[in-house]
């Protein structure tokens, strides 16, 4: 399954339990019975839908409430459903494929949906903000609030990390009293390896590099990636992770992030901010893409001017252009150093550039956007061999390459000859094929799958902070009444829920933001279970709960 997982991805296709989303465990059924002492009816399928459609807050009246979701999170929201019920609320569940839902959920149809949003700046700018910003691009729950908004323009504009920090703090203030969506939690990210492989180090944005990592006794490294196919070849033509997992292996960027998600110079020497909207970058003299060309500012300003353009590839837009706003213009200063102006100042613009690779400008002149993806030219440690995109990719060392960040030791060519990026989308073929030695690397072990691979002499096991959050979202035109809002959230066991789906691999939030971004308020904590809280604030808004 590919699926859009750059900034602000929200919406992508159906998920299933491969652990990226949340699955659907057909034992959940029983977990009610365990946690709220009684059987769920209807637990095989999918709920129905309420009558009348509407959560009314009229005195007297119990509410009603249709939680909606994709099927993988169907057993999820059958507990969840069965918490409300325990503190009055007539609660039922029903299941929908994924983009017939969010497109429900985007005109206002629906009350409540479970749905994920995900981040890939480390920051509130693709995460927090456009999922709450009043009219935001992924604001479904129609949440406005003109202080919220204010404090995000506030720490958008500014350079002064800490006055951005205390506006993204208030934020979550506010955003935590209004309690927009039922907030919900994230995953850990966890791989497995060989213990034949050393130096390998899985990163919080899913990305597997390749260049530090040795293999004892082989030369060919064999990744089971979670997809069963990537989009493209081409640095300017997808929005997923799995596809920039092997890109990134092709092509190098201006700047790179360690696997804590901190960025640093690649392609880019150095950088400096002379003022708010100006960024000059210079380049590393000698750096060689694969078909012997030099790298120069020239093919820097191509790259990016490419992805600005709305007939960048062969005539067509590039999705990637949404992941350098609010770059307005790219000029060569001389051919070793580049000016980027921006629209407005940002904090996460590095970030964003993260996810910009260049391409060299004389060879997709010649071959086009289409010739790029079909045979890869960049400047980073392997080189295209063969492959297609819904089978395996053959990538083979570049030893011409430069080296790649120095603030990421070892710099050299890579250390293994040969890498296979094969499409394995089903978690136990993946498992089964990294016990028995198929492959080296496996992407998203499910939570259940781990004690028995750390059994296993053979293989290692690492996990680091998943940068995904998964929420219900609530339509806050239908409950508009923030005091619901806070009921819902005071209604559910979170934390038994998720120990029992994911064995401790599930982390809850207080809001909209992760702890692995900037602006994270370490000071609010996630709304405790509470049920008798929860049916106080009912019965304050007007409903019957008993």
């Amino acid at each position: 399954m590919v699926r859009d997982e750059g900034c602000g991805a929200g919406t992508g296709y159906p998920p299933s339990w491969d652990g990226r989303r949340p699955g659907a465990r057909p034992w959940l059924c029983w977990l009610v019975v365990v946690l709220l002492g009684f059987a769920v009816a209807g637990c095989t399928g999918g709920g129905q839908e309420t009558a009348g459609g509407e959560a009314g807050s009229s005195e007297g009246k119990v509410l009603t409430l249709t939680l909606d979701g994709a099927k993988n999170r169907e057993a999820e929201l059958q507990v969840i459903a069965q918490y409300l019920k325990q503190v009055g609320i007539d609660a039922q569940v029903r299941v929908w494929e994924y983009q017939t839902l969010v497109a429900e959920a985007q005109k206002g149809t629906r009350q409540a949906y479970a749905t994920d949003w995900g981040s890939s700046t480390f920051s509130p700018v693709d995460l927090a903000v456009p999922k709450l910003e009043t009219g935001g691009r992924g604001n479904y729950s129609f949440y406005s609030n003109p202080e919220v908004d204010a404090l995000f323009r506030q720490a958008a504009a500014t350079t002064d990390e800490g006055e951005a920090l205390e506006a993204y703090k208030k934020a979550q203030e506010i955003i935590y009293r209004d309690a927009p969506w039922i907030f919900g939690y994230y995953l850990d990210a966890i791989e497995a390896a060989s213990t034949r492989l050393k130096n390998w180090q899985p990163s919080m944005d899913s990305r597997v590099n390749l260049h530090d990592v040795e293999l004892e006794d082989g030369d060919t490294l064999v990744v089971g990636l979670r997809a069963d196919r990537i989009l493209s070849l081409d640095p300017a033509a997808y929005r997923d992770r799995d596809t920039e997992t092997v890109i990134r292996n092709i092509y190098d960027g201006l700047v790179t992030r360690t696997p804590d998600g901190e960025v640093v110079p690649e392609i880019a020497e150095s950088w400096e901010q002379p003022d708010p909207t100006t960024y000059i970058f210079k380049l590393r003299r000698g750096i060689k893409f694969h078909n012997g060309e030099e790298l120069t500012a020239d093919d820097v300003v191509f790259t990016f001017e490419r992805i600005l353009a709305d007939d960048g590839l062969d005539g067509q837009p590039s999705p990637r252009k949404g992941l350098v706003e609010p770059l307005q213009s790219v000029e060569k200063v001389d051919d070793y150093t580049v000016r980027m102006k921006l629209a407005k100042p940002s904090a996460a613009f590095l970030q964003l550039l993260v996810h910009t690779q260049i391409v060299p400008k004389d060879y997709v002149e010649e071959v086009g956007s289409r010739g790029l993806s079909e045979h890869p030219v960049g400047a980073g440690p392997f080189k295209f061999v063969e492959g297609s995109l819904d089978g395996q990719i053959v990538l083979e060392r570049f030893d011409g390459y430069y080296g790649g960040s120095p603030e990421l030791p070892p710099v050299g060519p890579a250390k293994v000859r040969r890498v296979v990026f094969r499409m394995m989308p089903e978690p136990a073929t993946r498992i089964a094929a990294l016990k028995s030695g198929e492959v080296h690397i496996v992407q998203e072990v499910p939570p259940d799958m781990v004690a028995d691979l750390e059994r296993d002499p053979n293989v290692q096991v690492k996990v680091t902070q998943g940068t995904r959050l998964y929420m219900i979202e609530l339509n806050n035109k239908v409950l508009s009444d923030p005091r619901v809002r806070q009921a819902l959230n005071y209604a559910i066991d979170w934390d038994a829920i998720l120990q029992e789906l994911y064995q401790g691999h599930a982390h809850r939030v207080a809001t909209a933001m992760l702890p692995s971004g900037f602006g994270y308020h370490e000071g609010l904590e996630p709304y405790p279970y509470d049920p008798e809280k929860a049916k106080q604030l009912l019965r304050e808004a007007g409903y019957t709960v008993d």
